[in-house]
């Protein structure tokens, strides 16, 4: 998407550089914990989508991290060029990829099973945007609930989880708490409100 032709003011894109800009110093762990954090889910989601353990996945987790590491001071970031999480997106499939070809070879498996694996490449590279996308919006979902829960803390989230995940009933809820009604649905609109800023600021940072 091109910034010229975008409704969105200039300050979005300067805020979704921000990441990439603490990214490039190498000595910010906090921005490192934070995209870790966020796009380690992606990563590891992905990943799973290749027949692979999670164990497996943490190690290409791993592997993507160290080489992002090593290449973000040479990425540009350019809304007209693409998005971080497209770039991000060759380097862990091609990671998947390496992976998978260095394991057949370790384990000198089998022509079918080598044949198989080479099916599941052509038949995830088929769907390969939309499982990354999903993955995505998984990963943001899961990553602004987390931030959301240390911000209210346990015992509100919980009542949060309880009456707007689980669907219980806001009496049901009242009746295992202090609370009455009245005060569950003002927690179900004050968590809420928190996690539609927190998925803003994490869209705001790709």
């Amino acid at each position: 998407m091109n910034a010229k032709n975008s409704s969105e003011p200039l300050s979005v894109y300067k805020t979704r550089e921000s990441l990439l800009l603490r990214l490039k110093g190498e000595q910010n762990e906090k921005a490192w914990r934070e995209f870790h954090d966020i796009y380690g889910r992606l990563i590891f989601s992905y990943s799973l989508h290749f027949d692979i353990s999670y164990a497996e996945a943490e190690d290409i987790v791993q592997e993507v991290c160290i080489k992002v590491f090593r290449q973000i001071p040479k990425f540009d970031y350019s809304p007209a060029k693409g998005r971080f999480r497209g770039w991000l997106k060759t380097i862990t499939r091609n990671t998947v990829i390496d992976y998978l070809r260095r394991k057949q070879t370790r384990q000198k498996t089998t022509k079918e099973f080598r044949q198989h694996m080479e099916q599941v490449l052509v038949d995830e590279a088929a769907a390969d945007d939309e499982i990354w996308q999903k993955e995505w919006e998984k990963a943001l979902c899961e990553t602004a609930m987390e931030r959301v829960r240390k911000r209210v803390g346990e015992e509100t989230f919980r009542i949060f989880h309880r009456y707007v995940l689980n669907r219980d009933s806001a009496r049901d809820v009242a009746n295992e708490t202090t609370l009455d009604a009245n005060a569950i649905y003002a927690v179900k609109h004050r968590v809420l409100n928190y996690l539609r800023d927190e998925v803003k600021k994490i869209r705001n940072s790709e």
